[in-house]
């Protein structure tokens, strides 16, 4: 049987290596090539690494008439599933947290066409809003269409900054709705125990501190401690499973053992966020406790593992440039708060790195300016896609950054990594 299975496993490997040039695959094949070659190394931030980003998210909205942001862009597909190549369906739950991000770049560039957008992005999601209030997990289309507790949170932020920048009775109704779904899900104990996404594993996790923060918000735009009760509670759950090390436990989609970086830096955007504006000094030290930590698993070219182990050992050889963009940016708005000049140099390191893995001349628009789901690009997050959800992020830390150090130029200068591929690829 030994045997059979290697056999299997050496068959199946040809197979991918194989499938690796098909022809629809050549975008990820260079990108694949490129990596292999070019030595890795923090890049310096600046706008136009911004002004890349902000454009693939355009395209991602544009590739459907819905409004909604695909959930990302797939270069290629693994031999034996039949995933779509190219853009995916509208995702609710990123396009939620998509708006004030928008939002905020029109503020900083004056830009208003960001602004429509947004708009856009917040009519569709009143448009697809359950009749319980809450906001599907999944992406458009995926079955079953059920509400799921951190979707409608996620989607919660963009409704509230859509209402705050231009305020409407359709989208203060709908942020309140998703608000009393979330406390009727929500228990005393600070868990979600009802609500779960049909997507992953079910059970409440300590990354709904973030939905916390959104009910958090919810509560200052409408004067309702019964919303800023709750988001304290979540916040309450999260740090009952904090180890003294920083790592918290039930805090992932599937591997509560072994966490992404990407559901380490949303209990990290929780607890910061319900630290401010709760005023709780303990998630603040819970952040902190969680960074000291972070900081020495940076590699000096800005690498981070996409997952990790509860005493701190790397459980993945690939990184999940999502998470490495969040982290960043609670990096920074730490420093910000504390002066900790590790934090910054952190906060750079990890932005840098990301920086360096995103295309910015290869030809193909689908490709250009938006953020892998994994470094390198075959890694098991967002395995050969470009991501909304990562995109997002990085424009956020990166907004943070520029703000922080100051426009860093063109970095025309920069040593980065370019992709060339045919001008009629598609």
């Amino acid at each position: 049987m030994g045997l059979i299975r290697s056999f299997k496993k050496t068959v199946r490997g040809t197979a991918e290596i194989l499938n690796a040039f098909h022809p629809a695959h050549r975008g990820a094949a260079a990108i694949a090539c490129m990596e292999k070659c070019a030595a890795t190394s923090p890049v310096t931030p600046s706008s136009r690494h911004l002004e890349a980003a902000m454009r693939w998210l355009k395209l991602a909205q544009d590739s459907n008439e819905t409004g909604g942001v695909a959930w990302g862009y797939r270069a290629r597909r693994a031999v034996r599933t039949n995933l779509p190549l190219g853009w995916v369906a509208p995702y609710p739950e990123t396009t939620g947290y998509l708006i004030p991000t928008l939002i905020r770049y029109s503020d900083l560039t004056g830009d208003q066409q960001y602004l429509h957008r947004a708009k856009r992005m917040s009519r569709w999601e009143l448009e697809i809003q359950l009749e319980d209030g809450g906001i599907q997990g999944g992406t458009l289309g995926e079955q079953p269409v059920a509400s799921s507790t951190f979707v409608t949170g996620q989607v919660l932020f963009g409704l509230l900054s859509a209402y705050e920048r231009y305020p409407s009775r359709a989208l203060g109704g709908g942020a309140l709705r998703a608000g009393e779904f979330l406390l009727d899900c929500l228990d005393e104990t600070g868990r979600f125990v009802k609500g779960y996404s049909q997507f992953c594993e079910p059970g409440p996790k300590a990354y709904e501190v973030r939905t916390g923060l959104a009910l958090a918000e919810l509560g200052d735009a409408f004067d309702d401690v019964r919303y800023h009760a709750a988001a304290s509670l979540t916040a309450d759950f999260a740090l009952s499973v904090q180890e003294t090390n920083g790592w918290f436990g039930e805090n992932d989609l599937d591997h509560h053992d072994q966490p992404l970086t990407h559901t380490i830096g949303y209990v990290l955007e929780g607890l910061h966020g319900i630290g401010v504006r709760l005023d709780r000094g303990d998630c603040m030290a819970a952040v902190e406790r969680a960074l000291d930590a972070i900081v020495p698993l940076i590699r000096s070219d800005g690498f981070l593992a996409g997952r990790w182990k509860s005493d701190w050992t790397a459980a993945s050889d690939w990184g999940c440039l999502t998470g490495s963009a969040q982290i960043a940016g609670v990096f920074l708005r730490m420093y910000e708060r504390t002066g900790k000049c590790e934090y910054l140099e952190a906060g750079r390191k990890l932005l840098g790195f990301v920086c360096f893995t995103q295309e910015l001349q290869s030809g193909v628009a689908e490709l250009d300016g938006g953020i892998h789901g994994s470094y390198p690009f075959h890694g098991e997050y967002g395995q050969w896609c470009v991501l909304n959800g990562a995109t997002k992020f990085f424009c956020d830390s990166l907004m943070d950054y520029l703000r922080i150090a100051g426009p860093a130029g063109t970095g025309e200068a920069d040593d980065e990594r370019r992709i060339l591929l045919p001008a009629n690829y598609r």
